[in-house]
């Protein structure tokens, strides 16, 4: 049986004076290159959210709470990036409808509306996020 992989991408939100050490940590666990790890500036002006791409085997998992404290796993959608528990509330606030009522699945999101954010969930409440990639 052929062994495949799986990416995950993952979020990380880092104080500006910890990310090259976290970069180094991110080499020297998972032998992620700092070309492959982006950064982009948020509303908070001391931290930094840095997305990057694990690979697991198919049933390898990974904690990723044990792995980084302020890690999220999250999807992209062009440059629109979320978390799975933020789509379907973001459904859920664009449709109007009851929740029980809801095909999340076929519900279609205009995309083009959400670049250059980050969608999550905070306090159980919705958070959209403008983000812009930093060039350096």
């Amino acid at each position: 049986m052929e062994n495949t992989t799986k990416s995950v991408t993952l979020s990380s939100f880092v104080y500006i004076d910890k990310i090259d050490s976290f970069k180094r940590y991110l080499f020297n666990k998972f032998g992620i290159t700092e070309d492959k790890i982006f950064q982009y500036s948020y509303d908070e002006k001391d931290k930094k959210i840095l997305t990057f791409i694990i690979y697991l085997n198919q049933n390898e998992k990974v904690d990723i709470g044990a792995f980084y404290p302020s890690t999220i796993i999250v999807h992209k959608k062009g440059e629109c990036f979320y978390t799975i528990n933020a789509l379907n509330l973001l459904i859920e606030k664009i449709s109007g409808s009851d929740i029980g009522n809801l095909n999340y699945k076929e519900f279609k999101i205009n995309w083009d509306e959400y670049q250059n954010q980050i969608i999550l969930v905070k306090h159980k409440e919705l958070k959209i996020m403008t983000i812009n990639r930093d060039f350096s």
